[in-house]
């Protein structure tokens, strides 16, 4: 190993393990990205302050975010590198911190405005734009997972759902849909041949979104339906774990974002703290204890 270079790790972490990974093709693009703009250095030679010096020059032209993912990217490949034998030394990240994040702002539509973005999703040339916004709308999918369901992911019966099976985490959920749902979508289902329901309109709602005239969070636009969803479920008096399972999320820390538009997290609030509590004592009286008083 003395002659391998940085990439050639890569190379052996993608046959050995990186290739079974839902994101493998982008997530090897996106580290043997980063070999390149370190010069793709010997690995005997790469160190802990070589790639915090890598990580200073980027941070000046990447979001913050893309540098953490980056450093869990690297350091993901020689933790299992050392796991299967191959590499059988300390990791050379195992200290580097993450860097701090900003929390970012999770927009999400107003009532009045759900219909003006239906509108504009139903003047697009993608005649099923607007069923795949409102399957994200109504069951908190991401965009992507509504785009490519297919037709054994759509389940009938007393009591209609979704099937997810194209998930983030790859853990498969399910989630109930009106009646009126399922008969929108099985009604395109009976004009395709192919598995899938819905052509690609990822850039079709882009373009609806923009048609709106609604003011999306930046690099939110099509994530904010699934944003909508979550807070009027919370607004409308939903629970968080129940919004956990619809929403699919692994660790509970990412739904407690939504937990303050909750309405009894919100009376909490006006009913315990602590001037409501308290009697807020007449000055005149205050004064007049103090009378004759000599310090």
């Amino acid at each position: 190993m003395r002659k391998a270079r940085l990439s050639d790790l890569i190379d052996m972490w993608f046959k050995a393990h990186g290739h079974t990974l839902k994101d493998s093709r982008y997530r090897v693009a996106r580290l043997h990205a980063m070999s390149q703009r370190m010069g793709n250095p010997l690995l005997r030679k790469f160190s802990t302050s070589m790639f915090a010096n890598y990580r200073a020059d980027r941070i000046g032209e990447v979001s913050t975010s893309t540098v953490n993912h980056e450093l869990r990217y690297l350091r993901a490949v020689f933790n299992e590198m050392d796991r299967l034998g191959f590499y059988e030394v300390i990791n050379p990240l195992k200290k580097i911190r993450q860097f701090k994040e900003m929390e970012r702002e999770m927009g999400f539509l107003e009532s009045y405005q759900i219909p003006i973005l239906l509108e504009a999703c139903e003047d697009s040339r993608n005649k099923q734009l607007t069923t795949v916004a409102k399957i994200c709308l109504s069951t908190g999918s991401r965009f992507g997972e509504a785009e490519y369901l297919t037709r054994n992911e759509l389940i009938g019966g007393e009591r209609p759902c979704l099937r997810f099976v194209n998930t983030k985490n790859g853990r498969i959920r399910a989630v109930p849909i009106s009646q009126a749902m399922y008969n929108e979508i099985h009604a395109i289902s009976n004009n395709k041949t192919d598995r899938r329901f819905f052509s690609n309109c990822r850039t079709a709602f882009r373009k609806a979104a923009d048609r709106s005239g609604i003011e999306f969070p930046k690099g939110q636009k099509t994530h904010m339906l699934r944003h909508t969803f979550a807070s009027h479920f919370m607004m409308n008096g939903g629970d968080i774990l129940t919004l956990q399972k619809v929403l699919g999320h692994s660790d509970l820390k990412m739904t407690l974002r939504y937990s303050h538009l909750s309405p009894d997290y919100l009376t909490k609030v006006l009913e315990l703290n602590p001037l409501i509590n308290c009697k807020v004592p007449d000055r005149a009286k205050v004064v007049g204890l103090f009378e004759g008083l000599s310090f």
